[in-house]
């Protein structure tokens, strides 16, 4: 009887049919064909499993221990970004708040174009009192101004 035929046989007498496996213990049993495969090991001895299971609880005990400082990272980058997003919200409403209250270019045009006409307005207007101020002799009345007072005082 070839090897195959007699672990059927026991599987048999066992009452095990490999069709109907729970997924866990099918994972298992395809895990252990993989490990089987890649290994070429022809039986699992007690100690090429603690070995194996000693190397996956390194790595998990590796992987914790690198986590650590990364979720640390994490935690520093989150808090940075939110800072950041205050930051940017502040900026954001300062913006608004300026851009509500500029005025719009064509809007300056137009009052600086008023303003210039109101000064040129006003300056023809100061022309005449200029040159009324020219003609008037400031010695002499001053002198009419003092003439008066003395009248009255006396």
């Amino acid at each position: 009887m070839d090897k195959d035929a007699k672990n059927d046989k026991l599987l048999k007498d066992f009452g095990i049919d490999l069709t109907n496996l729970s997924d866990a213990a099918q994972e298992a049993l395809d895990d252990y064909a993989k490990i089987k495969y890649l290994t070429g090991l022809t039986e699992m001895d007690q100690s090429f499993v603690d070995g194996y299971c000693y190397q996956e609880q390194a790595k998990r005990l590796e992987a914790r221990l690198q986590a650590l400082p990364l979720k640390a990272d994490i935690k520093k980058l989150k808090a940075a970004i939110k800072r950041e997003q205050t930051d940017l919200a502040k900026l954001e409403r300062f913006v608004e708040e300026t851009q509500s209250q500029l005025v719009p270019a064509d809007e300056m045009e137009k009052m600086r174009v008023t303003r210039e006409m109101q000064i040129e307005m006003l300056r023809r207007k100061q022309r005449p009192l200029m040159e009324k101020a020219d003609a008037i002799n400031l010695d002499e009345l001053i002198a009419k101004v003092d003439a008066l007072e003395a009248e009255e005082n006396h």
